[in-house]
């Protein structure tokens, strides 16, 4: 998925519109995807350690996703203020906190494009996930007291996707909510919960190598179609159609569990170190992308695709091995990581007001 992403903005910007089209639905098999494996991982502290501590899932995310984040918002502002960016404070902010999406939606259509083009624009999407976490965290602490926890949970998580669906199809008219708001995005993350709880369900049905693979097949090839046929058209998609993918997603994943051709296929070193960096990749891509105009570099076309990809890509791979993989790896108290990750929050905060 992160690879249909970079490729899409990265055709969009050397002119290449017809490339890629529908790139941007990466984004909602991400969501789909992290539904499932923040779940997976909730459910598996739960049965190992009878509980769920929301001081180190906290410290945990802090620690996975907030320091490449901060470097990379960090860069922005010193490129941004002086020089070839053109991030405001406002967008750096809500960058550092994870509310890009609702910076969004309170810029109205006046504002859209200047901030979601902007080098931060995309972080609209993380800010998707984060604000999800924390909810689908209360939730499994709260969930995890009753007396048959899956089940509540797999019926919170349809009506998550059933409500928020039932409530966009009654917008008549697009705005920014329907694409940017948590709660009507929320059925792609609740799809990878139900995934989850089905997975990790003591009486699911096995589906075997054979079943799988053809699952895993078909939803590859349909996702990848998606990837270079499908139109914006927020018609079709903000109106149900991101749930659709979501439920091709959830599919295509349960085949893939079940560990065949098709897995093993998908499991070769190169798509497994792009899955490793995609996260700094996805930070990183779009303000490569919009430093290296095709004015500064006097490219276009299928060059320029790959001067913006070689770029980002190793961009990417520094800020992974020398920022997030290192502070994913130490071994901190939570409440500490926790004070220090609002400490850092605070003062780009204030770098922000003063820089931008």
């Amino acid at each position: 998925c992160i690879a249909a992403v970079v490729l899409y903005h990265g055709a969009a910007q050397a002119g290449l519109t017809g490339w890629v089209r529908g790139g941007f639905i990466g984004v909602s098999v991400f969501f789909t995807l992290s539904g499932f494996l923040i779940t997976s991982l909730l459910l598996r502290e739960h049965s190992t350690t009878g509980g769920i501590r929301l001081s180190q899932f906290w410290s945990r995310r802090i620690r996975r996703l907030w320091p490449a984040s901060f470097v990379v918002v960090t860069a922005v502002i010193a490129l941004s203020a002086r020089g070839p960016l053109s991030a405001t404070g406002a967008d750096a902010i809500a960058a550092t906190w994870n509310v890009t999406n609702w910076h969004v939606i309170a810029g109205g259509d006046a504002k859209l494009l200047q901030t979601i083009v902007g080098p931060l624009g995309p972080t609209w999407s993380l800010a998707v996930e984060e604000q999800f976490y924390i909810l689908l965290a209360l939730l499994m602490v709260a969930v995890v007291r009753v007396r048959r926890p899956h089940r509540v949970l797999a019926v919170v998580a349809a009506l998550g996707i059933v409500v928020p669906v039932a409530l966009s199809t009654m917008v008549t008219d697009w705005q920014p909510s329907l694409e940017f708001n948590t709660f009507l995005r929320m059925p792609e993350l609740f799809a990878g919960v139900l995934l989850a709880v089905w997975h990790r369900s003591r009486h699911r049905v096995g589906l075997g190598s054979t079943a799988g693979d053809a699952l895993a097949g078909v939803g590859v090839a349909v996702l990848v179609g998606l990837f270079l046929l499908a139109d914006y058209t927020p018609p079709w998609l903000l109106r149900g159609g991101y749930s659709l993918v979501a439920m091709v997603t959830a599919f295509t994943v349960a085949g893939l569990l079940q560990h065949g051709r098709v897995a093993a296929a998908l499991a070769v070193r190169p798509l497994r170190w792009l899955g490793t960096i995609s996260y700094s990749l996805y930070l990183v891509h779009w303000p490569v992308y919009s430093v290296l105009t095709s004015d500064r570099t006097n490219l276009d076309g299928v060059s320029m695709v790959l001067l913006l990809l070689a770029v980002a890509v190793a961009i990417a791979w520094a800020l992974h091995v020398l920022v997030e993989r290192p502070v994913r790896r130490m071994d901190t108290a939570p409440l500490p990581t926790i004070a220090v990750g609002l400490a850092v929050a605070a003062a780009l905060t204030v770098l922000s007001l003063v820089a931008l």
